[in-house]
């Protein structure tokens, strides 16, 4: 490696490239050197040190009645006085990662462990997300200490934990939440800055975004806020799909990018859900308090805000960025009147759907053409189910859908054939 980086340092100097373009092929390098074992080590490592933790704690609760009130006390801060030796260990002698991981892991349990079985000894009172606070607070300093990506990806799911037992079982909003996953940020954005091909980075793409899809409905409680409940949760999968939209997202591989993946799911998903008559008779008569409007307008703001951004390069803002402001003009319109937002919302269902499989054509990729045809097969599936047409007429649309799917796929196979260097371009 310091070969290389004595030849990059020369280019530099000679201005045969730049200092940026030095930085991504000495993190290249750096990524190949590594072994290709290492994951998979990694991997199994801390899927073993988890068992460990959780077999000493069985192993304590089975004989636990026949211990006095000191031994039980010892015996449940032995694994983490254990545990802390043992981290300690792997950070003065520089061990490998997956020694940081295996310990840290272990480190991790060990406090949620001490944890219940001092307040079980002692009586302690308390509820599991008063508990899970204090776990993830005092596990969260271990991430950094030992730079572990799993580590990070315990918080976060622990934290999601958090916010549903918080907020879907308990009356009250799990601010905290925002806290802990505010708290995981600066080293998310180091992993990215330092090897943003690696696959921690692509785990954290798709987790974060999956933790605040399922964390946002923690948030929005009582019958009075769920009026704008599918603002909120449209507003913020808009969000999401714009951040995938960026141009440092937009440029990784699909499976890289859990924003625009998990955005673009959760948006059609919202719509089609939408696009029955039952949901305006239902929900959007009643009235929502202000903090509500605030949380949707802040959403609203940043999401357009990043759409305006990636508008400046070379994508342009494209027709699901859009329903950021589109759905809601939908919404108040629906406020007046429960036929017009159903016809308007099949409408841009549709059009999403013959948009993507147009741009799929166009860019011979199979993924955009499929999940277009996909888009349309399900909105002709809902209309099955909630109109009184003849069923003849809904066979012959459903084997027209059949029949597109096959001539769509055609046309884009025949297209790869007669141009494979442009298709290969497009491929991810």
């Amino acid at each position: 490696m310091g070969s290389i980086q004595k030849e990059l340092s020369e280019l530099v100097a000679n201005n045969v490239i730049t200092v940026t373009t030095a930085k991504d092929i000495e993190n290249y390098y750096a990524l190949k050197k590594e072994p290709q074992g290492n994951a998979l080590l990694t991997i199994f490592g801390s899927l073993g040190a988890i068992l460990v933790g959780l077999g000493i704690i069985l192993i304590f609760a089975h004989n636990w009645d026949t211990f006095s009130q000191t031994t039980k006390t010892l015996l449940a801060l032995l694994p983490l006085f254990v545990f802390q030796g043992l981290t300690a260990y792997c950070i003065v002698k520089e061990k490998s990662s997956l020694w940081k991981d295996a310990s840290g892991i272990l480190l991790f349990f060990a406090i949620g462990s001490s944890m219940a079985l001092v307040a079980q000894i002692y009586n302690i009172p308390g509820d599991v997300s008063s508990f899970l606070f204090s776990w993830i607070i005092l596990g969260m300093p271990l991430v950094y200490i030992l730079r572990s990506n799993t580590l990070a990806f315990l918080q976060i799911i622990f934290a999601t934990y958090y916010a549903v037992e918080a907020g879907y079982f308990n009356p009250e909003r799990p601010w905290p939440y925002l806290f802990f996953i505010a708290a995981l940020l600066p080293f998310y954005v180091k992993q990215i800055k330092t090897t943003p091909e690696s696959n921690g980075v692509s785990i954290f793409n798709w987790l974060l975004p999956l933790s605040g899809i399922i964390s946002l409905g923690a948030f929005l409680k009582g019958g009075n806020e769920w009026s704008l409940s599918i603002l909120i949760y449209i507003a913020f999968a808009c969000l999401l799909y714009n951040i995938g939209m960026l141009p440092y997202f937009r440029d990784r591989k699909t499976r890289r990018n859990g924003y625009l993946c998990l955005g673009l799911v959760t948006i059609v998903t919202l719509l089609l859900t939408t696009s029955f008559r039952w949901f305006w008779e239902e929900i959007v008569y009643r009235e929502s308090p202000a903090p509500v409007l605030v949380g949707w307008g802040v959403l609203i703001a940043l999401g357009l805000g990043i759409a305006y951004y990636t508008k400046r390069g070379k994508y342009g803002i494209n027709p699901f960025q859009a329903v950021t402001f589109i759905f809601p003009v939908i919404f108040f319109v629906g406020m007046a009147d429960t036929f017009i937002p159903v016809i308007l919302i099949n409408v841009l269902i549709l059009a999403l759907g013959v948009g993507c499989i147009k741009q799929g054509i166009n860019k011979v990729d199979f993924k955009v053409l499929n999940f277009g045809m996909v888009m349309i097969s399900t909105l002709i599936i809902c209309r099955f189910f909630d109109t009184s047409g003849s069923f003849v007429i809904k066979g012959l649309l459903f084997v027209a859908v059949g029949v597109g799917f096959f001539a769509t796929n055609y046309i884009l196979i025949k297209k790869k054939k007669n141009n494979p260097v442009n298709s290969a371009t497009h491929e991810n």
